[in-house]
């Protein structure tokens, strides 16, 4: 069977690199709100396909907006759970290292 092995220094670098990717999400996303670069709606014009023109670029910055929102939680996500993982690791490792000693311990005594 093969042995796991948890690498916190690389579960560390995973989780930094989700924050950085998290930040630029987040970002990106102020320049979609009402009023910022990408929340003004371009003209259109007066014709009647402008009418349709406008409702496909509100249902478009409507999905880009909610995806982005979406990518944005799974990555928070992602970094809660590296974070509870390495908790995890942490205490387990310690409860080896108290086992590990206790066990030394019973050792010397009985030799």
């Amino acid at each position: 069977m093969a042995q796991r092995i948890l690498d916190p220094a690389y579960l560390e670098a995973y989780r930094d690199e989700l924050a950085a990717r998290f930040n630029f999400v987040t970002e990106k996303l102020q320049l979609l709100r009402t009023g910022e670069e990408l929340g003004v709606e371009p003209g259109f014009g007066l014709l009647d396909s402008s009418q349709q023109a406008r409702r496909d670029y509100a249902a478009a910055h409507e999905e880009v907006w909610n995806n982005l929102q979406k990518l944005r939680a799974d990555l928070y996500g992602a970094i809660v759970t590296i974070n509870e993982s390495l908790g995890v690791h942490t205490d387990a490792e310690e409860l080896n290292l108290a086992e590990f000693n206790a066990s030394q311990s019973d050792v010397e005594n009985n030799t």
